[in-house]
């Protein structure tokens, strides 16, 4: 069964810009959710948000990836990041803001923890790696081992069934050329499963239009995978009788949703980016269940002034990353 949330029309609760006027549905156990107590998590100096969020299994974190090159993580006992890993191995500790060195310094989209085991990363000039603590990362699936070759390894997940599955958002065009990919409305994106135990790399899902994102459930009887250029969420069932095919599974009218971030109890987070009539970004947060329920609406425009790519809850906390943002947001959730 397809979920639809129509940002644009037929739903009752408003939120308001001077220019803007978004149309979200919210029930009423939606309706008690408050961000409260805004922090920033400042980045060294010259250091951008790349995009990912992690924590691991011992709650420590929040783990980044960053525009050059570096995994960071950061630590409340100090109150700043420090070095985790860099993904690539020709780094060497030079790296500089911005795209133009990220083929030598790399540039990490994606984190996801394997409990007690170790952290994949996806890199675009790199390909799928794993991390022990400290890095270099090994090189897993290398941007070669695809065919045709992979420009934009973006999202990944080490699910419960123990696989892992990424997503590769262009064939066609790397991160330098990402607003190409937009512009033209490339269909080139593919989802992938990793076999960690064969080595084998298997595409499930192709011709994809902007694959940023990517979540499987708790037992991982399905995935959740993001088409940005299409405002939507599809469901790829891995399991049951319709294991191997995919669907609807929510639809944003008009707004473009980013990264996916299971939560401890299982429901999921999305980053929404909306625009107003100026073309300005209109960042929101959305919380739903495994079934595809709306649980949650949040307004990130007062402390984001430009498009977020995730958003990840840790307890009664949400870690927001913005695009090339100097930091990373920190809210407390509160309930009325």
């Amino acid at each position: 069964m397809a979920f639809f949330i129509n940002l644009c029309s037929l739903f009752s609760t408003f939120l308001f810009t001077s220019t803007f006027l978004i149309h979200v549905h919210v029930t009423s156990a939606q309706s008690n959710i408050v961000l409260a107590n805004f922090t920033k998590l400042p980045f060294p100096t010259n250091v951008g948000a790349g995009g990912s969020l992690a924590f691991d299994a011992l709650e420590k974190g929040p783990y980044a990836g960053t525009t050059d090159g570096r995994i960071l993580y950061f630590s409340r006992f100090l109150n700043t990041w420090l070095d985790y890993a860099y993904t690539s191995p020709n780094r060497h500790n030079d790296g500089t803001l911005g795209y133009d060195r990220s083929p030598t310094c790399g540039f990490t989209l994606g984190l996801s923890f394997k409990p007690f085991v170790g952290l994949y990363a996806c890199d675009p000039f790199v390909g799928l790696t794993f991390v022990l603590a400290g890095g270099p990362a090994i090189t897993l699936v290398r941007n070669s081992d695809a065919s045709p070759p992979l420009k934009f390894a973006n999202s990944v997940d080490a699910a419960s069934d123990g696989m892992v599955y990424f997503t590769d958002t262009s064939s066609v065009y790397g991160p330098p050329d990402a607003k190409k990919s937009m512009d033209t409305m490339d269909a080139s994106g593919r989802l992938f499963q990793y076999n960690p135990t064969t080595k084998k790399l298997t595409t499930l899902l192709s011709q994809l239009e902007g694959p940023v994102g990517l979540a499987t459930n708790i037992n991982a009887s399905f995935l959740l995978v993001t088409e940005a250029l299409q405002d939507r969420i599809l469901r790829y069932w891995l399991t049951g009788q319709k294991a191997g095919t995919s669907e609807l599974f929510l639809s944003f009218g008009g707004a473009q949703p980013s990264k996916i971030k299971r939560t401890q109890e299982g429901n999921f987070w999305v980053g929404i980016n909306n625009k107003t009539s100026t073309g300005a970004p209109f960042p929101l947060g959305i919380k739903f269940s495994p079934e595809g329920e709306l649980l949650a609406v949040v307004d990130f425009s007062k402390e984001y002034q430009r498009r977020i790519t995730n958003v990840l809850q840790q307890g009664n906390e949400l870690f927001v990353a913005g695009v090339n943002a100097s930091f990373i947001g920190r809210y407390e959730l509160q309930y009325n």
